[in-house]
């Protein structure tokens, strides 16, 4: 992986490097499997009931066996997804421990809560999980910590509960203030912008829509959110947003993206709308959180000027190391920053209750440097 030109986002990101939330080949998802599957070395459930320690019941830690942690993404689908579940798996193979991935086939809050419970039954030494639904998984979570499992969430956080950390390539909230920073570059500080998401639950998905709201109010006065679209992770809905969006607001000059699935879609939308002599190429400015492979035709050929990707095996790497190296006895405190074992060009920083690795920015000049 080639390190390129990185962007901060203030004191809560290090620079290091990532990318976030992908998409290749994940418009609308089959219903494919849903549950566990193992990684690492041979991983097994543990189904025993062990017997109640101080901090809750037994884990394969306090017996003295291999540990085992359970890597819960949004869903199994997607590239983002298998990306993510690939770096889990070579962090339990690099780390002699049993990385067992659980997550539903498409992002379906109801059934990530039922198997993050059935999770907590087979009593692993940590989760590292990442929430469809903050506010659904917070009980789950607190139940999951209260019988001595570490919790780490990653990607999408569940800010309310009593996990640990929140482990992503940059903060949720700073990259939506980015985002309108670059629009008021880009445009103007009075630019009439809409943002488009993709699940309207996911704590990642608020935390940046708050910062663009924020960002706004505070610095931008002038700048007008014209419309706020949700996709539910879906890219089909999301190209059929952006359509809509465009023929509603003709005088729309900006799409801010806050999730994987929306700025190559707005692109595609916006290419379509100045084929069709409806729109004039560049009279829309589009950023965002996005993949290399998806957006690449989009920077090459000037619809899209500049992006934001996260590295999301490096993503998952970083948060099981992060576990792991918290069950081996590792304290994490505001300020320290680490190399990330494995990830020989991987820093991570500590800032609070997260811990964060930097964010790629991508545009015409490195945008062949990358594919994912």
């Amino acid at each position: 992986m080639k390190r390129k030109r990185m962007v901060s986002l203030g004191l809560a990101v290090m620079l290091a490097v990532c990318m976030i939330i992908s998409l290749a080949g994940c418009g609308k998802k089959e219903d494919t499997s849903a549950t566990a599957e193992t990684s690492g070395t041979e991983a097994k459930e543990s189904t025993d009931s062990g017997k109640e320690t101080k901090k809750g019941t037994e884990t394969s830690a306090d017996k003295g066996e291999k540990k085992t942690i359970y890597f819960m993404p949004k869903e199994v689908a997607g590239a983002w997804n298998v990306y993510s579940c690939t770096g889990a798996e070579e962090a339990g193979e690099k780390l002699g421990i049993d990385v067992i991935i659980s997550g539903p086939a498409n992002a379906d809050p109801t059934e990530q809560i039922n198997m993050l419970e059935d999770a907590i039954v087979a009593k692993p030494d940590a989760i590292v999980i990442a929430t469809n639904d903050a506010a659904g998984c917070k009980a789950s979570i607190d139940k999951a910590v209260s019988q001595g499992i570490l919790v780490l969430t990653y990607d999408s956080d569940c800010a309310d509960s009593e996990r640990t950390f929140y482990v992503n390539s940059a903060s949720d909230y700073e990259c939506g203030r980015m985002f309108v920073k670059d629009v008021a570059e880009a445009v103007g500080k009075d630019a009439k912008v809409a943002v488009m998401g993709g699940g309207i639950s996911a704590g990642n998905q608020q935390e940046r829509l708050a910062g663009v709201q924020d960002e706004m109010a505070e610095n931008y006065p002038d700048m007008e959110l014209v419309s706020t679209t949700w996709s539910d992770d879906d890219t089909e809905v999301a190209l059929q947003n952006a359509e809509n969006l465009i023929m509603a607001n003709p005088d729309l000059q900006a799409i801010i993206g806050i999730s994987g699935y929306e700025p190559h879609s707005a692109a595609a939308a916006v290419e379509e709308a100045v084929e069709q002599g409806n729109l004039e190429k560049g009279s829309i400015f589009i950023t965002g959180l996005t993949l290399p492979d998806v957006i690449r035709p989009y920077i090459e050929d000037g619809t899209v000027q500049s992006a934001y990707v996260t590295e999301p095996a490096y993503l998952a790497y970083t948060s099981v190391y992060a576990a792991y190296e918290m069950l081996e006895g590792k304290e994490f405190s505001d300020g320290d920053t680490f190399k990330v074992e494995g990830l020989e060009d991987v820093e991570a920083t500590v800032t609070g209750e997260y811990i964060y690795f930097g964010l790629i920015s991508l545009d015409k000049s490195n945008i062949g440097d990358y594919s994912w």
